[in-house]
């Protein structure tokens, strides 16, 4: 597995675009890799008012050059950043400590009411902070991790409404919320799944990339 991060330009129109209907960045991040399709995770971060594309892939034959001319700062040096992730995902055991951060899609099924388009559940947004909260404590230990409540909180929230591609007038609604704070491993396995796969849905929509780093007071500060 390979981690890159890439710089963006948030005051670039077209960033700006991609940043409010994610479908547009899927497609960016999916045409960066050679070959077949393939399963990537990504997530836009925001760092001491710098904004980063970060994408988790299966191999590190990726070219992000077109990002770069279309979302970031093309006639800058050092663009973008790839590191070998395995190295990270070995190094895990019981017990460790680590800061995490996560930008999720909170959701709850109802099977009492139906979608009429594809009589499946219908899927309800957590929109209180308290219920987003809830909804990763309720997944923590099967992910392989443990959470004090009082020990990560949400530090962002917000709707995203934009049409989906290829499909007419199709609307697609998503609540978003970032976690941050300080999870405990409880079981590797499943850890490490959870950082290879994701948590939760609306992975294409930049959703479900969990990342970690020592906690702030080990590394001299900072996030990561």
């Amino acid at each position: 597995m390979f981690l890159s991060r890439i710089k963006l330009n948030p005051r670039r129109r077209e960033t700006m675009e991609a940043l409010a209907s994610p479908q547009l960045m899927h497609s960016a991040v999916d045409s960066s890799f050679q070959g077949g399709r393939q399963r990537n995770l990504w997530r836009i971060d925001w760092l001491n008012n710098a904004c980063y594309l970060l994408i988790l892939s299966p191999n590190d034959n990726a070219d992000f050059s077109h990002i770069t001319k279309k979302f970031g700062f093309p006639d800058s040096k050092d663009n973008w950043e790839i590191k070998n992730y395995d190295i990270l995902l070995e190094r895990l055991k019981p017990g460790q400590v680590w800061q995490f951060r996560l930008c999720a899609n909170p959701v709850r099924s109802s099977f009492q009411d139906k979608d009429s388009r594809t009589e499946r559940g219908k899927v309800f947004a957590h929109v209180t902070q308290d219920q987003q909260k809830q909804w990763l404590l309720t997944r923590a230990k099967s992910h392989g991790f443990l959470l004090d409540e009082d020990l990560f909180d949400v530090v962002h929230t917000q709707w995203l409404r934009f049409n989906k591609k290829g499909s007419g007038s199709h609307r697609v609604t998503l609540r978003t919320a970032t976690f941050e704070g300080i999870l405990t491993i409880s079981d590797v396995q499943p850890f490490i799944d959870a950082l290879k796969f994701g948590i939760g849905r609306a992975k294409a929509y930049g959703c479900g990339l969990l990342t970690i780093a020592p906690p702030a007071h080990l590394r001299g500060g900072g996030s990561g």
